[in-house]
């Protein structure tokens, strides 16, 4: 059934009058009006939006949305846990919840969710019809929370869950951060040197009548074609950024080309290789405790997972997984999991501790990816030394050289 947005004004049982936009699966406004008044709502106004400015909502809606963070969903759960353990009903902890996030867009989502409850959906039903808020785990927490009688603590899971998420993922863009900042400025440094420092000396070379060695030639060179193209480098440049970065989250063959390429650079390929398996082993160990099955544990990861390699090789162990392979011998079949962790869910599928073992991975790569963070500044600064050292050693050779030279014939005369 096709989905229609309708715009709505009414009154709630407690007297307050509301309005918005709703998004429904009906296609006339007598369904829309039952939904909307079901929980003892009354309807004021309510008008089913056309093909034309549905279109237009959802763009502007997805234009001026900021992006739902991690730790905001983190809070979120953690409270919504604490009311349901004191005992508050569902939709009034949703409505509670939803109010003191400071987030409209936020509230009228959770709004959504409590009309659909009133009507007689499941929560985890209603949350499914906001997947574009909650991630595929959380989902999944939830309907086995509503299963078990346990959502309180199925929350509780979801919320410590998304905090570690956020810290590895934060970890991660910390340690990325100081790299692009060195290359931005030495990038920066190098364009300075050549559209403004290098043509106030050549001045000075064609003025004195100095016979130019290769090397000034050359630098020469590269400053005039930054001189007389500049924009046009800065418009290569942003066009080529924003090429790369849309076939990056765009086209899968060329990901996984990159996230190949990155996973074999010294520096970043073991900062990747840490944040991913921290990533999957927190995922995996919380899934399993959470009582999904391991196939389907495998492949909630292979969906959630960013790298493509780690993507393609969780697909690789999905399928020998169904063809009846042991889980360890899955991991180690496909060939991009480390000796230890193969090692230490061997162990864990032995002894029927797999969670547990899974939980002292993730805590390990959590730890070397802290310690990573930490210390790449001291790893990464030699290295930038010694690269601009050189660059710019062979920039003022380079620009000295008929100065020396100049000098020298001066000395002799």
């Amino acid at each position: 059934m096709s989905m229609n947005y309708f715009r709505y004004k009414m009154m709630k049982a407690s007297g307050e009058v509301v309005s918005g936009v709703v998004n429904l699966p009906y296609e006339d406004i007598l369904s829309a009006i039952s939904y909307l008044e079901s929980g003892e709502n009354t309807t004021i106004f309510v008008k089913k939006m056309g093909t034309f400015s549905s279109f237009i909502f959802k763009l502007i809606k997805q234009g001026i949305r900021k992006k739902i963070e991690r730790k905001f969903l983190a809070e979120w759960f953690n409270n919504l846990s604490m009311m349901l353990k004191a005992g508050m009903p569902l939709a009034t902890a949703l409505e509670e919840s939803a109010v003191s996030s400071d987030r409209p867009d936020f509230e009228s989502d959770v709004s959504d969710i409590i009309l659909s409850i009133q009507r007689g959906s499941s929560f985890s039903a209603a949350v499914e019809r906001q997947s574009h808020l909650f991630p595929k785990t959380a989902m999944y927490l939830i309907r086995i929370g509503e299963e078990s009688g346990t959502l309180d603590d199925r929350l509780k899971d979801a919320a410590d869950h998304l905090t570690r998420i956020h810290a590895i993922i934060s970890d991660t863009k910390q340690a990325l951060l100081y790299p692009f900042f060195v290359v931005i400025t030495m990038g920066g440094g190098m364009i300075f040197w050549f559209y403004y420092v290098v043509p106030k000396i050549v001045s000075l070379f064609k003025d004195m009548d100095v016979t130019l060695p290769p090397l000034t030639i050359f630098i020469i060179g590269i400053s005039n074609f930054i001189q007389a193209y500049f924009f046009h480098i800065i418009i290569f440049i942003a066009v080529f950024v924003f090429a790369i970065t849309t076939l990056y989250k765009n086209v899968k063959p060329f990901k996984k080309v990159v996230d190949t390429v990155l996973l074999k650079t010294p520096i970043a390929g073991t900062l990747i290789q840490a944040s991913s398996l921290a990533f999957i082993t927190e995922y995996f160990s919380l899934l399993l405790n959470a009582g999904i099955d391991i196939i389907q544990s495998v492949k909630i990861l292979e969906e959630s997972i960013g790298s493509e390699v780690y993507r393609g090789r969780l697909r690789e162990i999905k399928e020998n997984l169904s063809s009846g392979t042991t889980i360890s011998d899955s991991f180690t079949k496909a060939k991009v999991f480390p000796r230890f962790i193969c090692r230490m869910i061997n162990i864990g599928e032995m002894s029927g501790t797999l969670p547990d073992q899974l939980n002292y991975i993730a805590q390990d790569y959590k730890q070397k990816l802290t310690s990573l963070v930490a210390n790449l500044g001291k790893i990464i600064e030699p290295v930038v030394l010694v690269v601009s050292g050189i660059m710019f050693a062979i920039i003022m050779a380079g620009l000295f050289l008929p100065i020396y030279d100049l000098v020298g014939n001066l000395s002799t005369m």
